[in-house]
């Protein structure tokens, strides 16, 4: 798995501070992301790493222990990224692979194999794709999740993502500097959709992962650029009762929670 990493600011995380507490061996990897998302960094024992008074003027917590790499926000809430250990979101067994919604919708009986998925996440949809055998290169810009998700990346032993590739940009920024330079078959966008105020709480890691990502106000002008691309579908994940992205739907893959609106390009 290789990063790359653009000019992009952290401007996206507003005025929620970040802290990084780390433990005495993972020094040098508390320093790289220290330096990385501009924010402090405490060396910390294991009596105190669950001290949360001490750490509480941060609204995330990134703690770096031995080989775990997680975040806590201002409610002691936890965020973790882990390929190998979360087999219920990362490891799906008894797939139909091309038969797969998202395989279809994607084109994958068509031979499209090469997919540029625009909004990373926590990595479900991209691992599941590496899974179903897609190549598949991301792109997420909350430089927190980023950090999650490449020491995921580097610490898994499944040897199907080891050739994926970590883009760290916004996706209008991507799309609009790349559109030369790389190819893909295809275009996977899962814009993040706003809870309706009478639904649930949903639990605790998205939560966290909402105030890490924030809203995709400019989801609609992404897809805009997306549709200029020269690849053979761009695809948008939306939930079954949400009205389109933008118009021009060839072909919406129905399942009972989500649907897979497919736009043909070319």
């Amino acid at each position: 798995m290789s990063l790359v990493s653009s000019d992009l600011t952290i401007a996206d995380l507003k005025n929620k501070k970040i802290g990084i507490f780390f433990d005495a061996a993972s020094s040098e990897k508390a320093t790289y992301w220290s330096e990385f998302l501009k924010c402090p960094m405490f060396l910390v024992s294991s009596s105190q790493s669950s001290d949360f008074e001490m750490t509480k003027e941060f609204f995330f917590r990134i703690y770096i222990q031995e080989n775990q790499v997680f975040v806590r926000d201002l409610e002691n809430r936890l965020l973790e990224i882990d390929f190998d250990k979360n087999h219920l979101d990362y490891q799906r067994r008894g797939h139909h692979g091309k038969k797969e919604l998202i395989a279809k919708a994607l084109g994958a009986s068509k031979g499209c194999r090469k997919i540029l998925d625009l909004s990373v996440g926590m990595g479900i949809d991209s691992v599941f794709l590496m899974q179903l055998g897609f190549q598949v290169m991301g792109v997420e810009r909350s430089p927190v999740l980023f950090a999650l998700l490449s020491e995921a990346f580097q610490k898994t032993q499944k040897e199907y993502l080891k050739s994926y590739k970590l883009f760290f940009s916004d996706s209008l920024s991507f799309l609009q500097e790349n559109q030369t330079t790389l190819e893909f078959d295809s275009i996977y966008f899962d814009p993040m959709y706003p809870h309706k105020k009478k639904s649930a709480l949903p639990k605790q890691e998205m939560m966290v992962f909402r105030d890490l990502v924030g809203s995709d106000d400019d989801a609609a002008e992404v897809l805009k650029a997306a549709l200029k691309w020269p690849v053979r579908r761009v695809v948008v994940k939306r939930p079954m009762k949400a009205e389109p992205l933008l118009p021009g739907v060839i072909h919406s893959f129905e399942g009972k929670v989500v649907r897979y609106d497919s736009y043909v390009v070319g």
